[in-house]
């Protein structure tokens, strides 16, 4: 493999990293707001006295879908080899977004 060809590779590895760590961020801080919504309106139609809500079962399944989301990026990072420049970008990415 020739020298050129390595740095192409690295860049492209680099740069896609960043597309995906960037997107990622926006739809991170998409869903956190719209659950943000949600919790908020729970509140609301609590507070009007239209719902009842079990506060202990809610967390339950916040946790559990926290945890969920967890074990998935672990997997991810655990089962596919990223190379170094695409670790890199993806958190450059992340981190701009």
């Amino acid at each position: 493999m020739s020298l050129e060809g390595l740095i192409a590779d690295l860049g492209y590895a680099g740069f896609a990293g960043f597309v995906v760590g960037f997107a990622v961020k926006k739809l991170l801080n998409l869903f956190l707001m719209l659950m943000g919504l949600y919790l908020l309106s729970l509140f609301w139609l609590q507070s009007k006295g239209f719902i009842d809500i079990n506060w202990t079962q809610l967390w339950v399944l916040v946790k559990s879908l926290f945890s969920g989301v967890d074990e998935f990026v672990r997997g991810i990072f655990k089962t596919v080899a990223f190379s170094s420049a695409f670790s890199a970008g993806f958190f450059l990415g992340f981190k701009t977004g």
